[in-house]
């Protein structure tokens, strides 16, 4: 066996150059802000109300409507059973 170095065959172990592009840490870290119980609850309090006061302004009817094409397809479906019906009544 032909090994230049003989503990480690440094030619085979060697990484390849690795080429990850430049990093460029942000302008500005993220600094996050720290309240009193009190603060807290305050703001979480406030932002509960926002966001029943929104759900309260959606129209209930509006979230219940039943979409165009199911109702041609019912309609549809229904005259093809009235369709039958007479049918099968004629033929007797």
């Amino acid at each position: 066996m032909n090994v230049k170095n003989s503990s480690v065959n440094v030619v085979n172990m060697k990484n390849p150059d690795l080429h990850v592009g430049v990093i460029t840490p942000p302008d500005k870290h993220y600094k996050p802000v720290l309240y009193s119980d009190r603060e807290a609850s305050a703001k979480f309090n406030e932002m509960n109300a926002d966001i029943y006061a929104k759900q309260k302004r959606l129209d209930f009817e509006d979230t219940k409507k039943t979409p165009k094409s199911v109702k041609y397809i019912g309609i549809a479906s229904g005259l093809a059973m009235l369709g039958y019906g007479i049918k099968c009544f004629f033929k007797k």
